[in-house]
């Protein structure tokens, strides 16, 4: 398995949930998971990674300017994201939160719900699997594996060691 090099892709909206406006904090790649910076601006938001961004939901495009405008499919939206590595495998129903690669997601682990360091830095559920994954292509590019998930960033506040 490779980690995924983070690219553009049509994350191919079945079904768009709510769908906002906001500013890009850094460059937005099409199809990342992005959140709001742990020390955020109003309505900014950054490509999410488990320490930092906390997930509302996917970009729909790219903006590579600090600034400019992006639409994000939030809550109820039904489209695919890129998980961490080519070689990721996920069923479906299982849910999936932000992992270390910048936009993209991993299996959801119940481990870290009754951590509150973790929770307040990232670690939060993005979505649940609707399909199971696709593996990626280890390529020189290293596209990472898809999955198509239902967008439901709640959080779960639960203790369940």
């Amino acid at each position: 398995m490779a980690a995924t090099t983070p690219q553009a892709f049509d994350p191919d909206p079945k079904h768009l949930g709510l769908v906002m406006t906001f500013y890009a904090g850094s460059a937005i790649l099409r199809g990342q998971v992005v959140g709001y910076a742990d020390a955020g601006d109003t309505r900014t938001v950054i490509p999410a990674i488990s320490t930092a961004g906390i997930p509302i939901g996917v970009a729909l495009e790219s903006q590579a300017t600090t600034g400019g405008k992006v639409p994000v499919a939030m809550n109820g939206a039904v489209l695919t994201v890129m998980m961490v590595d080519d070689g990721s495998t996920l069923d479906a129903g299982h849910w999936v939160m932000t992992g270390a690669v910048a936009g993209c997601v991993i299996e959801w682990a119940p481990s870290v719900i009754g951590h509150v360091a973790v929770l307040s830095t990232g670690a939060f559920p993005v979505g649940y699997a609707l399909k199971d994954s696709v593996l990626g292509t280890a390529t020189a590019a290293n596209y990472g594996s898809t999955v198509e998930i239902v967008v439901n960033t709640c959080p779960i506040w639960c203790d369940v060691n």
